[in-house]
């Protein structure tokens, strides 16, 4: 790997320094970038500045073969990426035709006539190549200098990824070779770091062979197996050695390999078996439904959601008794049984998945304190119930967190059929 060619992201924007906007713009480039057989090696945030700009792709393109610059391509006077391209390899503004033709029919697709303030979208540099954006008016950018290649993209995350894998990672696979790259990620739910490590115990055997990444998400957690082989024979073994090492001491928790996420494996079961599946949710607020119809595709088996988060929806839409919120209360075993087979019943569904919790910061009590979550799952065979707690006074995490946890143990109720 350390023949590898380099590469290094630049990511642009004054939100990003202050933390407004988390940068998850440079987690992708850096993964893809990697299994692109190109893995990053510099990485920085650059402030909405133009010299600034030209200075990180000045130090960039004389030590990396690959440069990709994330944002400041769009309409507004902060965005400044094509202008310090522009300057530094002085490189003069064109109309584009093509371009100019893609920006109007957006804003004509959205009744609208093609605004003054959008016409500097329609210019490319000269020397360069356009890179089509089919989701919005910034084209993105394709220098090559001295056998080195600099890419500017939008920093709108749908907008990058998409170019990205359309037109970026095609060109590298052609201009480098089609990447060797000895690694497998193993996708968990249901387990944090501090179990799984228990649980794998002694690691000799396969640090000998691999190195772990581990990285957790709310409730969910990656593993990312990479092996240093030297050929792919070699690698593979080292590869399949850890990953059934680990799934032995995992179980049920591991539910994909790659980047599919536990929604996909989700709707990809239901799909199969030609199922629908329905959400109640009280504190996730529509959390898990998000979520959930995020993913392409899910029109194909995904029926409704509703949130039930008065107690009035829960008696009155869902059917659960005013004797078990009485008696029980809304964050229950009781309730979120009632609210899963109700939902259910509502939507003529195969499966339903409901939710109750306490999301703080205040709500708490001894009994039921901030972050106390059940989960209910119905299907035609039977319906089951989890507590959980959840260690976390932030509102938005507990939500977060309930929500990959209903979406595992939905996973494992399908599992079950």
């Amino acid at each position: 790997m350390s023949d590898a060619p380099r590469s290094e992201v630049i990511t642009i924007g004054d939100e990003l320094l202050l933390g407004r906007t988390v940068n998850g713009n440079a987690a992708f480039l850096g993964q893809r970038l990697a299994e692109c057989g190109v893995p990053v090696r510099w990485s920085s945030c650059v402030t909405d500045d133009i010299e600034e700009i030209q200075a990180a792709i000045s130090l960039a393109m004389n030590r990396a073969d690959v440069v990709i610059l994330s944002g400041g391509l769009g309409p507004t006077p902060d965005d400044l990426t094509r202008d310090a391209i522009a300057k530094l390899y002085d490189l003069p503004l064109i109309e584009s035709p093509e371009q100019r033709e893609h920006v109007a029919r957006l804003f004509q697709n959205l009744g609208r006539e093609l605004p003054v303030q959008s016409l500097n979208q329609t210019l490319v540099l000269d020397g360069t190549d356009r890179l089509h954006n089919p989701l919005g008016t910034a084209a993105g950018i394709h220098l090559k200098w001295k056998r080195r290649h600099l890419f500017a993209v939008p920093g709108v995350p749908p907008e990058m990824q998409r170019m990205f894998e359309e037109q970026i990672a095609p060109l590298l696979a052609r201009e480098f070779g089609e990447a060797i790259y000895f690694a497998k990620t193993l996708r968990m739910a249901g387990i944090g770091e501090s179990t799984l490590l228990q649980r794998l115990g002694d690691l000799d055997p396969l640090s000998r062979r691999v190195s772990l990444a581990y990285l957790p998400n709310q409730g969910l957690l990656d593993v990312r197996m990479t092996s240093a082989a030297k050929d792919a024979q070699e690698a593979e073994a080292d590869i399949a050695f850890a990953e059934h090492y680990i799934r032995e001491r995992t179980g049920e928790s591991v539910y994909a390999t790659g980047r599919d996420t536990l929604p996909q494996v989700i709707g990809d079961i239901l799909v199969n078996r030609a199922q629908w599946l329905t959400t109640a949710e009280s504190c996730t607020g529509g959390l898990i439904a998000s979520l959930l119809t995020d993913t392409p595709g899910a029109s194909r088996w995904f029926a409704q959601g509703l949130v039930a988060y008065a107690n009035e929806v829960k008696q009155e839409v869902l059917g659960v008794s005013a004797n078990t919120l009485e008696t029980f209360g809304a964050v229950s075993e009781e309730t979120v049984r009632q609210m899963a087979e109700g939902a259910r019943t509502n939507a003529g569904a195969d499966w339903a998945v409901s939710v109750s919790g306490i999301a703080g910061p205040d709500g708490g009590t001894d009994e039921k304190p901030i972050g106390t979550v059940w989960i209910g799952i119905a299907c035609e065979l039977r319906t089951v119930a989890q507590k959980i707690q959840v260690g976390s006074r932030s509102r938005e995490l507990v939500k977060l967190r309930a929500a990959h946890n209903a979406l595992f143990l939905l996973y494992r109720e399908l599992v079950r059929g």
